[in-house]
């Protein structure tokens, strides 16, 4: 068995875990990002159960994911058997077992010490079964544990790094994000909070070109993973892509296990003649191939931050030679989730599901606010310029997305009493939460409509997106004039 070298917050990972381990928790969540190791991380602790006569299990439900880590563990020589269908390498015998959740669904689980589930924010009835009575200890790793309901089977979570910090530390690489073009999802059927995979077809099938044309544009000859709504969806995709002479296999439950296993392992060739694969969801947990240099979102998402965060994490993987990963967003997801996803980024999760990590955090995250450059298509944080292309902004007017439609918040606010009423009460909200200097609202006010509010002064109520919005763009216009 080959010597496993961790980092040094990898290791620290496994000291949080122990901690709570001796504290008596048996069911815990480790949150790493995607790309911050968590197969070695398991590996690690499975060769240690090993040595010391005991029984490991690991748990995932995806076959590239079963292959993945059965490839890791033999690359520190860890002998190991495999529990999936009729796996070559079934060997009940051995104290290390990597097991697929729909084999153990059908034949039991075998004898274990610990128990480590890949992707555990994808809850799967086999397995909560199994760990509910905490009996054994469980190790769930997963990049976002943001999945409602993982706090009635997990007990504690361990978060040691965020992806910002990795990237600033140089174990991911940054990313850029492109939005030229998204579909209209106005009025869209939606099937459990999601919009209905077909019906966000029929709305992403006209822009597939605008897919192909700015992977041309921005990523010419870089490794991509695209997403799509549907197989049809990328089934024409791929037909657009090898129409424009960029050769790319689907990765899909039509495919078929052989035939997907051989587009991957192709894939995964540093001189693959396959500059792209393209999926559903297939491809979205756990997948790893580190020389991928774009992703394309072309699947539209309402709801699922952790989706959108999966998907996202696919392109973040350092290797020799690259530099960042561009997105392209056909979407709309990077806009949808913009001030979530950089504070999930930044921050990660210290808690289990959204009630605890708000009582634990005690802020409310910033609202950030995106926009678009309308001569590149970059999208940024509002600035006066686009740090991109250096085109300069109209400060007047800042992009964002909320409620799943694009908004424009300009200037200029309704005249009405009843509306010059809630704008002050609204700027009275911000004022007493940031702390600002009496009369700092009553300014804002005058700066709006040219007068002073009326008095007496109604009570503060909560900013809207479009209140914090236009504060942020007069700060912007302000910083912007003190500078010219």
């Amino acid at each position: 068995m080959h010597a496993i070298e961790l980092r040094d917050y990898q290791r620290q990972s496994e000291d949080g875990l122990r901690a709570h381990i001796r504290d008596g928790a048996r069911n815990l969540i480790l949150s790493i990002p995607t790309g911050g190791g968590k197969t070695v991380i398991a590996a690690h602790m499975m060769a240690e159960c090993r040595a010391k006569g005991r029984r490991a299990i690991f748990v995932a439900d995806r076959i590239a994911l079963i292959d993945q880590t059965s490839a890791t563990l033999d690359r520190y020589a860890i002998e190991h058997g495999v529990l999936q269908g009729q796996h070559w390498r079934y060997r009940p015998w051995e104290p290390i077992q990597v097991a697929s959740v729909q084999t153990l669904a059908r034949r039991g689980w075998p004898q274990a010490d610990l128990i480590i589930v890949d992707e555990c924010h994808a809850l799967q009835k086999t397995v909560t079964e199994r760990i509910s009575a905490r009996a054994t200890v469980c190790i769930g790793l997963t990049a976002t544990p943001i999945t409602k309901g993982l706090g009635r089977f997990y007990d504690r979570i361990v978060t040691v790094a965020t992806t910002n910090t990795l990237i600033r530390e140089q174990f991911l690489v940054p990313f850029r994000v492109f939005a030229a073009s998204e579909p209209d999802m106005s009025g869209v059927k939606t099937v459990a909070g999601e919009w209905s995979d077909d019906a966000a077809a029929e709305r992403a099938m006209p822009i597939i070109g605008d897919c192909v044309e700015e992977y041309l544009r921005h990523g010419a000859g870089k490794k991509f993973i695209a997403f799509g709504c549907n197989v049809r969806h990328c089934e024409e995709m791929q037909r657009q892509f090898a129409a424009a002479g960029v050769l790319c296999d689907l990765v899909t439950y039509r495919s078929g296990d052989e035939a997907r296993a051989a587009a991957i392992a192709e894939f995964r060739k540093p001189d693959s003649y396959l500059r792209g694969l393209i999926s559903v969801s297939a491809l979205s947990k756990g997948f790893d191939v580190s020389d991928v240099e774009v992703i394309i979102m072309a699947r539209p998402l309402k709801s699922s931050l952790a989706e959108h965060m999966q998907i996202l994490g696919r392109g973040l993987r350092s290797h020799a030679g690259k530099r960042e990963c561009i997105v392209l967003d056909h979407s709309g997801n990077c806009l949808r989730f913009w001030s979530a996803m950089h504070d999930f980024l930044e921050h990660g999760a210290s808690a289990l599901d959204d009630a605890e990590r708000r009582a634990r955090a005690g802020r409310a995250p910033a609202v950030r606010l995106p926009m678009t450059c309308p001569a590149c298509a970059h999208v940024h944080d509002a600035l006066p310029a686009c740090p991109v292309c250096g085109k300069m902004h109209d400060t007047r007017t800042l992009t964002q997305h909320a409620e799943g439609a694009l908004h424009e918040v300009a200037a200029a606010a309704p005249s009405g009493t009843a509306d010059r009423a809630d704008f002050h009460a609204q700027l009275l909200a911000i004022a007493h939460e940031r702390g600002y200097a009496h009369g700092w609202a009553a300014n804002k006010f005058r700066e709006k409509y040219g007068a002073w509010p009326d008095e007496p002064a109604p009570a503060p109520r909560a900013p809207t997106a479009a209140m914090l919005g236009w504060v942020r763009s007069r700060a912007i216009a302000f910083a912007k004039g003190r500078q010219a």
